[in-house]
């Protein structure tokens, strides 16, 4: 039963997964709301499992959406207790007041959103453009491989922004790790082996406990500069 709803999910069209994993990265730019961040960054795992599907065989391909769904919990509960960088009077005090529409967007967003989707949309339509010039011969099907280039070179463009946008040691990251999935969809491709997947894997487990710390010990700067 497992093996058919696995098999099911990979043939879902090569498009609609290509869109999909190209909204999560870009999500991951312009959000500030970090509950909403760790669902983008797993959605985008996942979603690059699913790409790597029509060129890996499928165990491959749910070890690495299996490696990033690992990675998640562990940096929801970093920002859960660094409480995004900000001191806890202020998260007591936005509990009292009840939040206004306004407020919920501008958690959701933060500030200069504008720019950040902008340079999102700018950063999709130039990776978009040198795929379609220029895809990379990772297999023999033209268009596959279009769609594999389009995917790696989005998610690293993306990801590069991402971390020199942001000055939370969470969002940088976030930016970071996109990066790396980027680099997996392309070398997984070329080297569909399990070793490389599992090196992958343990490179990003290791960057993320590396988040983890350093966003601890920016929240807890701040709170001690706050106080």
């Amino acid at each position: 039963m497992n093996v058919d709803i696995a098999k099911t999910i990979a043939a879902l069209p090569g498009t609609a997964v290509l869109i999909g994993l190209l909204i999560a990265t870009a999500l991951l730019v312009i959000l500030v709301n970090w509950r909403l961040l760790i669902v983008a960054l797993g959605a985008q795992y996942i979603l690059v499992g699913l790409m790597l599907t029509r060129v890996v065989p499928i165990e491959l391909a749910a070890v690495k959406a299996l490696v990033g769904v690992m990675i998640c919990p562990v940096l929801y509960i970093t920002a859960r207790r660094a409480n995004w960088g900000r001191p806890e009077e202020a998260e007591e005090t936005e509990e009292e007041v009840p939040e206004r529409p306004q407020r919920r967007w501008w958690h959701i967003f933060g500030a200069g959103w504008p720019v950040r989707v902008i340079v999102s949309v700018l950063g999709l339509a130039i990776s978009i453009g040198l795929a379609s010039r220029s895809p990379l011969p990772l297999v023999a099907d033209q268009a596959l491989s279009r769609d594999l280039t389009t995917g790696a070179f989005s998610v690293i463009l993306l990801g590069l922004i991402n971390a020199a946008l942001a000055e939370n040691p969470m969002k940088v990251g976030l930016g970071l790790l996109s990066l790396l999935a980027g680099f997996e969809l392309f070398f997984t491709a070329v080297e569909p082996t399990l070793t490389i997947v599992g090196l992958l894997g343990l490179t990003n487990l290791f960057l993320a406990l590396a988040i983890a710390y350093l966003t601890t010990a920016w929240a807890s700067r701040r709170t001690e500069v706050s106080a």
